[in-house]
């Protein structure tokens, strides 16, 4: 499908596009990093932070999402303005580019990962990483897991890591094996929600998020 909008975003004067210089815990190095988001929300709600730790870092960060509403039912004519809001909140975390894909919210799973994943390598340049939000768990909303599906077929193709956002669901502060934890800063993810109309809490397609906690983290594939 035709994508709704790729826009590399400029940096602010006198700023970096990578963000101001934070002392951050350790991520892998990566050159160029592809964030594959189900939803427009899923890259501030839920991966702003994580995306931030990355553009700090130098990383040239590219956000991709696969739909454009959020949720089924939504009215007509809003691609323009999710992508208005995508470009906005991207910018404020550190992106240098941001994609608007074409299909609607809880319709992704007609969709089969092997398609979704030459969609996103024909609007993707070369890249050594891969973000998503890690749908593993049972109960994971559809979207999130086909989502999930497609980004380990880029990853697989490109041969480079996939890094899966994942809530914390265990209670000592020993990181479970494969688990990587982001410093994150809060206050830059909650400018960049601001940019649009986040779900509720209870909304179904949301994956849990981490705002109350100054980390995230990540499964490494």
């Amino acid at each position: 499908m035709r994508p709704e909008v790729v826009v590399d975003i400029e940096p602010d004067a006198g700023q970096t596009a990578a963000g101001p210089t934070r002392q951050r815990s350790p991520l892998p190095k990566t050159r160029r990093l592809l964030v594959v988001c189900a939803h427009p929300f899923d890259a501030t709600v839920t991966l702003g932070g994580v995306i931030a730790a990355f553009a700090d870092t130098g990383t040239a960060v590219q956000v991709v999402c696969l739909t454009h509403e959020q949720c089924a039912v939504a009215g007509e004519g809003r691609r323009p303005v999710r992508a208005a809001e995508l470009l906005r909140a991207a910018g404020l975390l550190g992106a240098r580019e941001a994609t608007l894909l074409e299909h609607r919210a809880a319709q992704l799973q007609w969709n089969p990962p092997e398609v979704l994943a030459a969609e996103l390598r024909s609007v993707s340049g070369p890249v050594d990483g891969v973000l998503t939000i890690d749908a593993s768990a049972p109960g994971s909303h559809p979207d999130l897991v086909r989502a999930m599906r497609a980004a380990r077929r880029v990853a697989a193709r490109l041969r480079c890591p996939l890094y899966g956002w994942v809530p914390r669901t265990w209670g000592t502060d020993e990181l479970p094996h494969g688990v990587l934890a982001v410093d994150c800063d809060r206050a830059r993810q909650r400018a960049a929600i601001a940019c649009h109309d986040a779900p509720g809490p209870d909304d179904p397609c949301t994956a849990p998020a981490g705002a109350d906690e100054p980390r995230d983290y990540l499964t490494v594939f």
